[in-house]
């Protein structure tokens, strides 16, 4: 086994928010080459189905690594934000792979799921971001820039695209910088 907290809570949360970023990564690559690159193999079920495998893959990985997250800052000191934004993300969690999934079914969108899920998770981790203010589990920077980032898209995004404000790449770049932070810490 490794040296005396190599597998921390704190390290595993870093791990699960870092990983879920290349997770996304994938699926985002993969939705570029069958949505813009027009690539042949794009075009099939099966390619569809591993695409969104990755997305919804991202999205449950950030859940785990936000359960864990949630767990640290209670016990720094703020148990009622950090459950108020987990819960929040929970909640935007399982209303976006409904989506996911039903789009599978019939290439369609719910959009009013996919809006309420853009929604929720910006202000869950904007939540986070306050929480990690308040406790000082990292640098105040990491708490300021997730505040910042996600109240930032949830402003500009229905503004500067009204029929479009998914952009999952967008829900994965906090969590990212937040694990990032957590490891080195």
């Amino acid at each position: 086994m490794g040296a005396p907290g190599y597998l921390s809570e704190s390290r595993i949360a870093a791990l699960l928010l870092i990983a879920c970023f290349p997770i996304f990564a994938v699926g985002g690559i993969l939705f570029t080459g069958r949505a813009f690159l027009k690539w042949p193999a794009g075009q099939t079920i099966e390619y569809l189905r591993w695409e969104r495998g990755f997305v919804i893959l991202a999205v449950v990985v950030t859940a785990l690594g936000l359960v864990l997250l949630e767990d640290l800052l209670g016990a720094a000191g703020d148990p009622i934000v950090a459950r108020l934004a987990l819960v929040t993300y929970l909640v935007g969690a399982v209303v976006v792979v409904v989506a996911e999934t039903s789009f599978l079914n019939d290439r369609d969108w719910i959009y009013t799921q996919i809006v309420l899920y853009v929604v929720l998770a910006f202000l869950a981790q904007a939540a986070f971001g306050f929480s990690l203010l308040r406790t000082g589990l990292v640098a105040s920077w990491v708490g300021w820039a997730t505040i910042a980032w996600n109240l930032f898209w949830l402003i500009v995004l229905p503004l500067a695209s009204p029929r479009d404000i998914y952009y999952p790449v967008l829900h994965h770049t906090a969590p990212l910088v937040i694990g990032i932070a957590l490891l080195v810490k």
